[in-house]
């Protein structure tokens, strides 16, 4: 099977509009749709870092759940998604940006002898965020 590309990313939420304001206020997310399912739900369409994030209500009788370990220990949760992962220019000023809006980090800074920087973020209704930051090999 070909395929044209990834086209979206669906996150269940339990205030769709609250987790659409936390994306558009702290990632420069840009709402670009919205629908409704034919439970009568509505679904936000967000533009966030070229790829498009759908936030959407939990299905009757579904409930957030308490957000993993980050990094590898959320494989040993049964999550089957573990993380969505945001480049940024600097994961140092983006750690230090969110912890001023009371963002809850979920662990140190860590950097890879290859260059690779990331940081782990608590985002609403169970989802992880990873910071990433690539430095030039250089």
């Amino acid at each position: 099977m070909k395929i044209k590309s990834l086209d979206h990313i669906h996150v269940y939420a339990s205030d769709p509009e609250a987790s659409a304001r936390f994306y558009r206020a702290r990632f420069e997310a840009k709402e670009v749709h919205r629908n409704t399912n034919r439970n009568g739900d509505t679904r936000i369409f967000l533009a966030l870092g070229g790829q498009i994030l759908v936030l959407g209500s939990f299905p009757e009788g579904m409930f957030p759940a308490a957000p993993p370990e980050a990094g590898d220990g959320a494989y040993g949760h049964g999550f089957g998604v573990a993380h969505l992962g945001l480049r940024v220019a600097s994961v140092e000023a983006a750690v230090s940006e969110l912890t001023r809006e009371g963002i809850r980090i979920l662990g140190p800074t860590q950097r890879e002898p290859s260059g690779l920087r990331y940081a782990y973020v608590a985002a609403p209704d169970g989802v992880v965020i990873e910071l990433t930051q690539y430095d030039d090999p250089a």
